[in-house]
Order: C-alpha cells, then sequence, then structure tokens
C-alpha cells in the first residue's frame, strides 16, 4: 500500500482491497477592508500637531492618513500617508503643520487596501495662543527722599497734606516704597494720617497732618525701609 499527497491524496491498494479517493481543501480567507480607530491630537509645536490612530491591516498592504478642515463633516484637506502591514493593531502617528490659531479643526482617520476604504469617527482640536510671560521691569534702588512742603504752616484744627517722594539716582520714581511717619517733636500739637504708606507709581506718598487746639512747632520724620530719611516742620498758629 502506498499513499501520495499533494492538493488530492491517493492510496494504492491492492487488487482485493477498495480504492479510496480523498482530498484535502485549502481555505483562503477572505480579504477585510483596514480597521480603523480615531485617536487624540496632540501639541507638537507652533502652529502643529500630531494626529495619532489605529488601523489593523488584517494582511493586506494598507495606506493610512488623516481628511482634517475647519467644517464638520468637510474634509478639504489631507495629511501625509503612513503605510500599515500586519494583522494587530498598528498606531499610526502623522505631524499636522501650517494651522491656524484659534480656528477648530475636524479630522478622522482614513485607511485603503485592496478590500477597501475605512473611514474613522470624527474628533476635533483647536490651537489657542499661549499667553507671552511679561518679564516686570526691575525696580531701581531708593537713593533719595524729599518732603513737600518742607515746612508746613497751620492754624488750630486745620490739616493740610505733606507729599514724600522717593527716587532713583537717576531721579526715577521708586514704586512701592513703604515710607513710615513718626512724630519726633510736638506730638500734642499735630497728628499724621497715615502713619505708613506706599509710593505710588509716581512714587509719592501722601499724609495728611492735622493741627490741635495747641500751637507750636512739630517734627514729623518719613523714613522708607531702605534706611531714607526727611523731615518736615509744623507750625501751628493761633486761628
Amino acid at each position: 500500500m502506498l499513499i501520495i499527497c499533494g492538493t488530492l491524496c491517493l492510496k494504492l491498494v491492492s487488487a482485493q482491497e477498495t480504492p479510496i479517493l480523498s482530498a484535502t481543501t485549502t481555505v483562503t480567507p477572505t480579504p477585510q477592508p483596514p480597521t480603523v480607530t480615531t485617536g487624540e491630537a496632540s501639541l507638537a509645536g507652533d502652529n502643529s500637531v500630531i494626529l495619532e490612530s489605529i488601523v489593523n491591516a488584517h494582511g493586506l498592504l494598507t495606506t493610512a492618513w488623516f481628511d482634517y478642515g475647519t467644517s464638520s463633516g468637510s474634509y478639504n484637506n489631507k495629511s501625509s500617508t503612513q503605510t500599515v502591514t500586519g494583522t494587530t493593531d498598528t498606531q499610526v502617528s502623522i505631524n499636522i503643520g501650517k494651522l491656524l490659531e484659534e480656528t477648530i479643526y475636524y479630522y478622522r482617520i482614513a485607511a485603503q487596501n485592496s478590500a477597501g476604504t475605512s473611514y474613522g469617527d470624527e474628533k476635533y482640536f483647536g490651537l489657542i495662543p499661549s499667553t507671552p510671560t511679561v518679564t516686570p521691569t526691575p525696580r531701581c534702588k531708593a537713593e533719595e527722599i524729599t518732603a513737600s512742603p518742607y515746612v508746613l504752616r497751620l492754624k488750630k484744627e486745620e490739616s493740610d497734606e505733606v507729599t514724600v517722594t522717593v527716587t532713583c539716582s537717576d531721579g526715577t520714581p521708586v514704586v512701592g516704597e513703604t515710607v513710615t511717619a513718626t512724630v519726633k517733636a510736638g506730638k500734642r500739637r499735630i497728628s499724621v494720617t497715615p502713619l505708613s504708606q506706599d509710593t505710588d507709581a509716581n512714587g509719592e506718598a501722601i499724609f495728611t497732618i492735622t493741627a490741635t487746639q495747641k500751637t507750636g512747632n512739630a517734627k514729623v520724620k518719613f523714613k522708607t525701609d531702605g534706611g531714607l530719611k526727611t523731615r518736615v516742620t509744623v507750625k501751628v498758629k493761633n486761628k
């Protein structure tokens, strides 16, 4: 007895045996279009993103790309392509450039092989311009302090303002410098408000001095946190 096999198997038997004829059939899978899943977008650089998706080529040579545009369901742009092979899920990553800021883009994955073309679900992304970092101008060092008027004349129960100015060596106003007022003499003759004040955009801190019922002279010292000092003489007279 002898068996010879190929696509058709034959069994040679003796004259006393009944011949048996058998065959084996090879099943060829039906070609399938690619399976696709639209992925996410991530920022790649200025006005560009990377679009990612999953494609299964089902064993056929497959070409994948992204359709995209600024209207939902309407894709007037096509990305570069990426070739996919094999029978497992494969990640596709393609860079999209020259995009407009403050614009919504709609996109989907597309893939084609000899069995057909498949499209993924639509997704979208937008580019928001980054806010530039503002570097604050460094504050110059306070070098000079002055008070105006240098001599303040008041009548009993009268009030007036004293302006203290803090500047840098080149005359630039110092902003945000704390100036503290202290009555050094004649505390019963005057009062000062506020006792502490930060300089404004002009480098100025304004204080109000009010005379009491007592006449005579008083002195007010104004001092910065950095140690600069100036004085104002207040003269209180009868009405």
